[in-house]
């Protein structure tokens, strides 16, 4: 009697699922990676452009954040940052005198970051004459 140690078409048909199975669990899980990880760019990104305008926006005078310049209140980036845009909206607080609530939001095709902050503006004091 011979001994057939030889491997089933079973077998082979077995095996090759659980390799395709794996692999293909395996492209999704890295298909999921690449896009996390790209969200986290473009958020990544978008907050450090959103803070760069909130630091702007600390610069302005009380009357410049009532009546946002076009340059300041919206626009686009530049290359290579040409997909992101910004909008930014400032008014007068009305817990306290001086305090301005402003708000930075800085989109690209697949998303947006906001980030809203209170800029103080000591009030103008009049000249005595």
């Amino acid at each position: 009697m011979r001994n057939n140690r030889g491997v089933t078409l079973f077998e082979t048909v077995a095996a090759m699922t659980l390799v395709a199975i794996t692999a293909v669990s395996a492209m999704a899980a890295v298909g999921a990676e690449l896009r996390t990880a790209e969200k986290a760019r473009h958020t990544l990104e978008a907050e450090a452009l959103a803070t760069t305008r909130l630091d702007q926006l600390a610069l302005l005078t009380d009357r410049e954040l009532l009546s946002l310049p076009d340059t300041i209140a919206q626009g686009d980036f530049e290359a290579p940052l040409a997909d992101y845009s910004w909008e930014t909206t400032s008014a007068a607080s009305n817990a306290q005198a001086g305090v301005y609530d402003v708000v930075v939001t800085v989109s690209w095709p697949t998303g947006r970051y906001t980030i809203t902050s209170a800029l103080y503006r000591r009030p103008a004091v009049p000249s005595a004459r």
